[in-house]
């Protein structure tokens, strides 16, 4: 099932019908904590545009860094799936290589991301995003599909070459989390209706040019290899979101500017469509 977040604050429940508002239960947390028994109202509605991010505040997000294979790597030979130079790191040091973005620089769809003052180099990257279903701690690989609640979109936006990172001193979590740099919708999609995660397609377009297009195959360490993982570092709390990594390296990427549009979309979850604007 699909569920989002109205900028009422009512969660909505993709039927047969449309998206219903499901009227027991107060918010997306209620409901990832308990999906059973659901019961709707109000007519059968389209998404708007404009919406809630689907969890406000969660209590963690974190963030992959280099986590796909690339370039004459890739298992689509002809390099088009993921662009750039692969990692030199292992499977284990790109795990310890994770980081956190603050949950306040979440957004949700038809908002704006904000350039912060002086920045000229800021960067979205379009990524899986694994909400998490169930308090966990300690999960083997074999356990983790069970604290999966479902997935959505998360564009992990970074501002490059701005401030001290000039003379390479600023940290991931520091460049990409200013506000507004993690917008995150349009909704969540349980893990039943996306069986195979690594075949879902993703694409970001800016201005209606397409920037990125690749399917989440080639990514090196998996959806349950980081939940396993990051349960090991600290409990994980319903609403908690793992953003899985992006497919291009960064000199792949293209900077967006004031004025700019972007339409971020992943097969099976939907499309969100937000705005750049400056400080």
């Amino acid at each position: 099932m699909k569920f989002a977040t109205l900028s009422t604050g009512q969660v909505v429940a993709g039927t047969k019908e449309g998206y219903r508002i499901v009227n027991n239960r107060k918010s997306m947390i209620d409901v990832i904590e308990n999906p059973s028994g659901l019961t709707f109202s109000g007519d059968p509605m389209e998404l708007p545009e404009t919406l809630a991010p689907p969890v406000a505040r969660p209590s963690k997000v974190w963030a992959a860094a280099g986590n796909f294979y690339r370039g004459v790597d890739v298992k689509n030979p002809d390099g088009k799936s993921s662009r750039g130079a692969t990692t030199t790191l292992t499977k284990e040091e790109l795990l310890h290589s994770i980081f956190l973005k603050p949950p306040s620089a979440i957004i949700g769809p038809g908002d704006n991301v904000v350039i912060p003052p002086g920045a000229t180099g800021v960067f979205p990257e379009i990524e899986l995003c694994i909400v998490i279903g169930k308090r966990s701690r300690n999960l083997t690989v074999e356990q983790a599909p069970s604290a999966v609640f479902g997935y959505s979109i998360l564009l992990d936006i970074t501002a490059r070459n701005y401030g001290p990172e000039k003379s390479g001193r600023t940290m991931r979590c520091v460049r990409k989390g200013y506000e507004t740099f993690a917008p995150f919708g349009p909704g969540i999609t349980t893990r039943d209706e996306i069986p195979d995660w690594a075949k879902t397609k993703m694409n970001l377009w800016v201005n209606d040019e397409l920037r990125q297009s690749a399917t989440n195959e080639t990514m090196i360490n998996g959806v349950y290899d980081m939940v396993s993982f990051l349960s090991r570092v600290g409990t994980l709390e319903p609403g908690d979101l793992i953003s899985c990594g992006t497919p291009d390296s960064p000199e792949h990427q293209q900077r967006v500017v004031a004025g700019d549009t972007m339409i971020a979309e992943i097969e099976g979850i939907g499309r969100m469509k937000l705005g750049i604007r400056a400080a």
